[in-house]
């Protein structure tokens, strides 16, 4: 009976050793989720400054393309062609 009381009370412990060390588990899980969570959302706002930084050196390089263009005059009609197009655009919006 003794070697009973022994197997039990050794098979309580572990059991119980078991029951703490998932409750710390499930803590540091649920701590790791978040941290995920926390690390997800500011990558996707680092892919979007990215994005925004991209689009800004596009518009920098059109417009030293623009600037260091040795013919000026072209460059300018091709602007105001643009405008006129663009101001069409606007007519024929408000017509509708």
């Amino acid at each position: 009976m003794a070697k009973f009381d022994s197997l039990y009370l050794k098979i309580e412990y572990n059991v119980k050793a078991a029951l703490a060390k998932m409750d710390d588990l499930q803590s540091e899980n649920k701590a790791l989720r978040a941290e995920r969570d926390r690390l997800v959302k500011e990558n996707e706002s680092l892919h979007e400054q990215a994005r925004d930084v991209e689009d800004k050196l596009k518009i920098l390089s059109v417009t030293k393309t623009i600037l260091n263009n040795e013919d000026n005059k072209k460059t300018r009609k091709q602007i105001n062609d643009w405008v006129r197009e663009i101001d069409n655009c606007i007519a024929l919006l408000k017509n509708k």
